[in-house]
């Protein structure tokens, strides 16, 4: 990366404020051409702010609850090669690219290929950084990096906790990145470490634990019987005739365990459900048909995830 080298001009790109969707969607698509954002009417509020340092980039988002979807109608306008770091500063969303599934709250960040098709929907408004960063940056500090691989995981949570509080305080004070050039090569380089050992640490998880094949084959098995109740890492590792280590290994590997990633998605497909039902099925229909034993416990948990209540998300 030339801004490691030394400082850089950088382009800042000014607030853009959208209160309708095809607004947003002009927003949006010119800020990641192929993006297309579904939501459930035309009035739509969103905010979006970029700064570029030479090969390094950096967006904020702030919008409603929306379905976004990337490269889903065309092929990629060119090959970029570079990685996106989706980083959740608030709200929650449901990330998917290349088979992988991964549920995302506050603190939470994904790795997708800027060239590859991704989903993220949205249930509940949300805040989010996106770091752009070109694969060979990534491959000058770690010459094993397989973004086709990579994408579509989670990284370690810890580091990427510490990265997004970095992103958040730099961004307060954005006008010295413009006026300061010493501080603006400060926050290049820390920004790109920071970011570069969070993907290290995942990538070396996968690296020494569960195999790609095993983790397809837990995620899959997951995904399809999410509404099972007695699902656990001992009923899944019987299902699959392996061991209950090796599941561990598996969530691991996403920074993230088999009860939470569980959990997660039963979340996620309850909003699905309560979205596309509108009030036809109950409260207690739907935290059953996800998997929940107990729908008062299910209205907590989703309570906590989205911040508003089953019944409340439902008629919203």
């Amino acid at each position: 990366m030339r801004g490691l080298a030394g400082p850089a001009e950088p382009t800042m790109q000014t607030e853009n404020l959208s209160e309708t969707l095809s607004g947003w969607n002009d927003i949006v698509g010119d800020a990641f051409p192929g993006c297309v954002v579904d939501a459930a009417g035309p009035v739509f509020a969103g905010r979006l702010g970029a700064c570029s340092i030479e090969d390094l980039r950096f967006v904020k988002i702030a919008a409603g609850s929306s379905y976004v979807r990337r490269w889903s109608h065309s092929l990629p306008r060119c090959n970029a090669r570079a990685a996106l770091v989706h980083l959740q500063a608030s709200g929650a969303g449901l990330n998917r690219q290349a088979g992988c599934l991964a549920p995302i709250a506050r603190g939470d960040a994904v790795l997708c290929d800027a060239d590859r098709p991704y989903e993220i929907e949205f249930a509940v408004p949300y805040e989010m950084f996106v770091l752009q960063i070109p694969e060979q940056i990534i491959m000058r500090h770690q010459p094993a990096f397989d973004l086709d691989r990579a994408a579509g995981h989670l990284l370690d949570r810890s580091r990427s906790q510490l990265l997004l509080a970095f992103l958040a305080a730099a961004w307060q004070q954005i006008d010295m990145l413009r006026d300061d050039p010493d501080w603006r090569d400060c926050v290049s380089r820390v920004v790109t470490d920071l970011a570069l050992r969070a993907i290290n640490a995942s990538v070396a998880a996968q690296a020494t634990g569960a195999s790609f094949e095993m983790r397809r084959a837990v995620l899959s098995y997951v995904r399809a019987n999410l509404d099972d109740p007695a699902m656990r890492t001992g009923s899944i590792a019987r299902e699959l005739g392996v061991s209950p280590r090796s599941v561990q290994n598996v969530f691991e590997t996403i920074s993230t365990t088999a009860s939470a990633y569980i959990l997660a998605g039963r979340l996620a497909r309850a909003a699905e459900l309560l979205r596309a039902g509108r009030g036809k099925a109950t409260i207690t229909q739907v935290a059953y048909d996800c998997g929940f034993s107990d729908s008062a416990y299910f209205s907590r948990c989703f309570h906590k995830a989205y911040g508003v209540a089953p019944r409340r998300f439902q008629s919203s």
